[in-house]
């Protein structure tokens, strides 16, 4: 293809979608080898994005990944492939939600590749590594996107178009990854003011004296739960294991 369906005209309102696999798998769709993987995943991606770019399709989106399962193994190809989404600033959806008798599934068995297992219990792992702080919409041109899984650490940079008066629209997933809370800190200070507007959701505005084309950071880390609370809740799991 030369263009998208609906030719230039129609590039403010269609996409370019596309997959990614790492070729090498186990047959429960999880991966052999890191090495072969990140190689595999990031030449995928970076090729699709040159492609796009070239043949100005308008956007794209990263339609289809994961089937994997809700092993340690799946949760790094889940962390990898979102990562360099983030990275190449991609939106992207996961493969399966529930496995509904899908006659083109390939694993085995066929529950590996959705969020319940065979039983019905719901992979909380696949959950949390899906559930990342990202950005909604951004007042500006984006520059850099990062989540770090490990630590929920989340960092946004842009340059700001003071002529957009919509703000810029960060989510959070609060309960599994800011349980204690969550610090905002904003580059240059004071450039940006903020509010909470529902539960998991933040808005930015920049204030009056912030310049067009201003490169703002935005830094999302969790706040620690204080040792003595910390203390406590240990000194409750050594009770409950003597009780057993």
């Amino acid at each position: 293809f030369k263009e998208g369906p609906g030719g230039v005209d129609y590039n403010n309102r269609q996409a370019f979608s596309y997959h990614v696999y790492c070729i090498n798998v186990t047959k429960q769709g999880d991966q052999n080898s890191d090495v072969v993987c990140d190689i595999d995943d990031a030449l995928l991606i970076s090729l699709r994005y040159e492609e796009a770019k070239k043949k100005k399709f308008g956007g794209m989106m990263l339609t289809e990944f994961g089937a994997v399962s809700n092993s340690t193994e799946g949760i790094k190809e889940i962390s990898r492939i979102t990562g360099l989404a983030d990275a190449f600033l991609q939106s992207w959806s996961y493969w399966q939600f529930k496995q509904y008798q899908d006659l083109t599934t390939a694993q085995r068995p066929t529950t590996t590749e959705s969020f319940y297992n065979e039983v019905g219990e719901l992979e909380i792992n696949k959950v949390r590594a899906l559930s990342r702080s990202y950005a909604q919409a951004i007042a500006g041109d984006p520059i850099n996107m990062l989540f770090e899984p490990a630590t929920s650490r989340f960092q946004l940079v842009f340059n700001v178009k003071t002529d957009i008066h919509q703000p810029t629209i960060i989510y959070i997933n609060e309960d599994l990854n800011y349980p204690y809370g969550n610090d905002i800190n904003v580059s240059p200070v004071n450039s940006l003011t903020w509010t909470c507007t529902s539960r998991n959701y933040y808005e930015f505005l920049p204030v009056a004296s912030t310049k067009n084309g201003t490169t703002i950071t935005i830094l999302i880390t969790p706040k620690t739960l204080h040792w003595f609370y910390q203390f406590c809740n240990w000194f409750k799991m050594q009770i409950c294991f003597w009780r057993k």
